[in-house]
C-alpha cells in the first residue's frame, strides 16, 4: 500500500495481466465493472473506436482493451481524483497509447468538439437523486452513486452525440425500475436492443440491469444472468466463470 497525498492507495491485481492503482477506501473494483466491460466487447466486439462516459480510475477501459487488441478508449472522467488514477493505470498497464482519459463533465457539448465518431459507448451511470440518502463522506464514491454530475439521461444525450451511425451503447444500472433507462434512451434518439437482468443468484431481484441500444429501432431481446447458483453457494455460475474467463480474470 501507498500514500499519495490524503488517499491512501493499493496497487492490485485487475486480471491475469493487469493491475490497478486505487484508493484503499474508495470506489473499488467490483463485479458492475467486470459486467460492464464484458458487455460492452459483447455488443461490438470489433468496434475501433470506444467512449467511456464516466471512466473512473480505467478498470472498464482497460478490460476492455485487453480483450480488444485493435482498439482505442476515450474515457470521460470528472472527479479530478479518478482521473488521475486513470492516467496512472494506463501507464502502469503500458497502454497509454490506447487509453486516453480525458478530464471533464460529460454534460459539456464542447468536451470531445472535434473527435471523430464512435463505434462504442458505454457506462454505469450514477442512480441516486441528490438528497436521496447519505452521501459517502467519501467524494469518489459519492460520485459513483449519487447524480452529483447528471444521471442516465446525460449519459445517453453524450452518447448520441458521438456515436457513429452503426454506433452502439451499453448502460448499466442498478436492478430498479427500468422505465427511467429506458425512456433516457429514446430522448436521446436511441433505440433499446437488449436488456440485460443481472441477478445475483436465481429467484432473486435483479441487482444490475444492463441495456444496449442503437439508432435503428427494432425487437428488444430479453436475457437473464445469474452470478451465483444459489444463495449459499460462495461460487460463480457456469455463465459468469466463462464472463470472468474471457476477461483473463483470476
Amino acid at each position: 500500500m501507498t500514500n499519495t497525498g490524503t488517499h491512501p492507495e493499493t496497487n492490485d491485481l485487475l486480471s491475469r495481466r493487469l493491475r490497478l492503482i486505487q484508493h484503499r477506501d474508495g470506489h473499488r473494483a467490483a463485479a458492475d465493472d467486470v459486467l460492464l466491460a464484458w458487455a460492452a466487447w459483447r455488443a461490438h466486439p470489433q468496434a475501433g473506436r470506444i467512449l467511456e462516459l464516466g471512466c473512473g480510475k480505467g478498470t472498464v477501459g482497460l478490460l476492455l482493451l485487453s480483450r480488444m487488441p485493435y482498439s482505442l478508449v476515450l474515457g470521460v472522467e470528472a472527479h479530478a481524483p479518478h482521473y488521475a488514477l486513470a492516467c496512472r493505470n494506463a501507464v502502469l498497464n503500458g497502454m497509454e497509447l490506447r487509453f486516453y482519459p480525458r478530464h471533464g463533465d460529460l454534460r459539456d457539448g464542447g468536451l470531445l468538439a472535434g473527435e471523430p465518431p464512435f463505434d462504442l459507448a458505454c457506462g454505469a451511470p450514477p442512480f441516486l437523486p441528490v438528497g436521496s440518502g447519505v452521501q459517502p463522506k467519501d467524494t469518489g464514491r459519492a460520485a459513483g452513486r449519487f447524480e452529483l454530475r447528471g444521471g442516465v439521461e446525460d449519459y445517453a444525450a453524450a452518447a448520441a452525440r458521438h456515436l457513429s451511425a452503426e454506433g452502439l451503447l451499453v448502460l448499466l444500472m442498478d436492478g430498479q425500475a427500468e422505465s427511467r433507462p429506458l425512456q433516457a434512451i429514446r430522448t436521446a434518439g436511441l433505440f433499446p436492443r437488449r436488456i440485460l437482468d443481472v441477478l445475483p443468484h436465481p429467484g432473486k431481484d435483479a441487482k444490475y440491469r444492463i441495456y444496449e441500444a442503437s439508432r435503428a429501432a427494432g425487437e428488444v431481446r430479453r436475457e437473464t444472468l445469474a452470478l451465483r447458483p444459489s444463495r449459499e453457494s460462495a461460487g460463480w455460475t457456469e455463465e459468469y466463470s466463462r464472463i470472468r474467463s474471457a476477461l483473463d480474470l483470476p
